[in-house]
């Protein structure tokens, strides 16, 4: 499958239902999303900004892998990290929004929360997006909420939504 038949297919639709298809298994090709949550189907990067946008709306978790889904076929997914990546915040009133590499903003709350794990003895911050798909905060993200987190005990926290989020 070409790259623009799928880009096609996919804006001639008025929504993205993707949790109610169920295509067949397109093989032979795949998307991969490395750990700057850069896109690149079969090995070559995706540099038009509105595929990416596009794709990143046909995301799918199903069974323990990711697919891009369409009405017609369903393509594997790698991803290095996340999906996704936080690129800006912002504060308003007493919430955070959180945009992502796609353009998005999200709001921290108990819908798309943030954890913080430690891999390789660092923190992994991310906020879920939907269901297993999770935006990773990028370092400088990180260290700027850090020194706006609020201290109880040993640990800080970001407040939104009238939930806290803890940072360690």
């Amino acid at each position: 499958m070409d790259l623009k038949d799928i880009e096609k297919t996919v804006l001639a639709l008025d929504e993205y239902p993707v949790e109610k298809w169920n295509p067949k298994l397109c093989e032979g090709v795949e998307f991969f999303i490395d750990g700057e949550a850069e896109w690149f189907y079969n090995g070559s990067k995706i540099n038009r900004k509105k595929m990416v946008q596009l794709f990143s709306k046909l995301l799918k978790w199903e069974e323990g892998k990711y697919y891009v889904v369409t009405p017609i076929e369903k393509i594997p997914v790698t991803i290095e990290k996340e999906a996704f990546l936080m690129i800006d915040y912002k504060k308003e009133g007493a919430d955070y929004y959180f945009q992502t590499n796609t353009e998005e903003w999200v709001k921290l709350s108990q819908e798309h929360a943030l954890s913080v794990e430690t891999v390789n003895d660092q923190p992994y911050p991310k906020i879920k997006l939907k269901e297993h798909i999770c935006g990773l905060l990028s370092r400088n993200i990180f260290y700027k909420i850090v020194e706006e987190s609020q201290q109880e005990g040993e640990s800080m926290y970001l407040e939104s939504a009238g939930n806290k989020f803890y940072l360690s």
